[in-house]
Parts: structure tokens; sequence; C-alpha cells
């Protein structure tokens, strides 16, 4: 009897994974705050599957590179050197991040303008932050930022987890951070 018990026991377990509920899909498009000025998931007609789209892959824009002045067209120079980890923030989840970049990226040409620092999208605890590198103002077109973040999703995720910083896509003035707040 008591090897009958136990194999019960192990075909009912079997089974109750088998048909156990999946996991439920996070609503990205009901939770995702834009930045100020930003327009809101809803006004863009964006859906779950827009911002849970896999990220691209590929050759990206030089990210914080410019031309210098002194000899335009033969000469760049790096500005802001991304990095990982941001000191005392803790890394946000890589789904929540990957969902603020499907929306930047869906601003497309949209300024994102950033005077000192300022809040551009959030995800449950998962912040974008965008802030002015060298001068008081900046501003890129929203797709930029958002390549800008892809750079610390590519290169700083730790177990699920993503903290880092890049310059905006061909701006080395606007900085994006990306961490858990």
């Amino acid at each position: 009897m008591v090897g009958f018990t136990k194999s019960a026991v192990t075909v009912l377990a079997l089974l109750g994974a088998t048909y156990a509920a999946p996991a439920p899909e996070v609503d990205y498009a009901s939770i995702l705050i834009p930045g100020p000025g930003l327009p809101s998931v809803k006004e863009l007609g964006l859906t779950n599957a827009d911002l849970t789209k896999p990220l691209p892959t590929g050759v990206e824009l030089n990210n914080g590179i410019e031309e210098r002045s002194a000899n335009p067209g033969k000469e760049l120079f790096k500005r802001y050197d991304p990095f990982c980890g941001i000191a005392d923030r803790g890394g946000c989840n890589a789904n929540d991040a990957a969902a603020c970049f499907n929306y930047l990226r869906n601003l497309n040409e949209r300024r994102c303008e950033v005077s000192g620092v300022i809040r551009m999208c959030v995800v449950g605890r998962c912040q974008w932050y965008g802030r002015s590198f060298g001068k008081g103002f900046a501003s890129s077109f929203c797709r930029d930022v958002a390549w800008g973040g892809k750079w610390v999703l590519d290169n700083c995720n730790r177990g699920g987890r993503i903290s880092g910083s890049n310059a905006a896509g061909g701006n080395g003035n606007l900085v994006v951070d990306i961490f858990e707040e």
C-alpha cells in the first residue's frame, strides 16, 4: 500500500505541475508611466504586444560620438563612457526595462528634452532617466534615447537585473540612466 501511495502522489504531483496555470502576463500597457510631457501608451495606440516585443539585434548607432569642430568629418571623439551599475541603486527587472525601451523607441522622432534630470519612463520599480551631460539642456529623438538605453540592456544584464548608464544614440550630451528605485 505504501508503494501505491507514493506512486499515486508522484503521478498527481506531475499532473498538477503539467496543468498548473501559467504565470500571469504583465500588462505593461496599464502600468507603464511616461515621463513628463510624453504621451501615454493609450495615446500612442500601443498594446502589451508592442511593449513586450523582443529587443532588436544588430548594429546600433555610434552612441556618444560627435565630430571635432577643428577637423570636421575626419576625426571623432567620444564624450561619454557608458558603464554598468549605478552607485547605491539596484538593478531593475530586465522585462520592465525592455518595455521602456519599446515605449521610447515607438516615440520615434518625438523630442526627448532634458534640463538637469528628468524621468522618461517607469515600469514598476524600473526607472529610465535622462540627464544633460556637460550642458544645462540636451535634446534627442526619443528613439535615440531608447537606443542609448539598449546598450545598457545588452551589456549590463546580471541575472535578469539591469542597471547602467549610456549616452543617447548620437548625442553625448543626453545621458540615459536605467536603475531600480
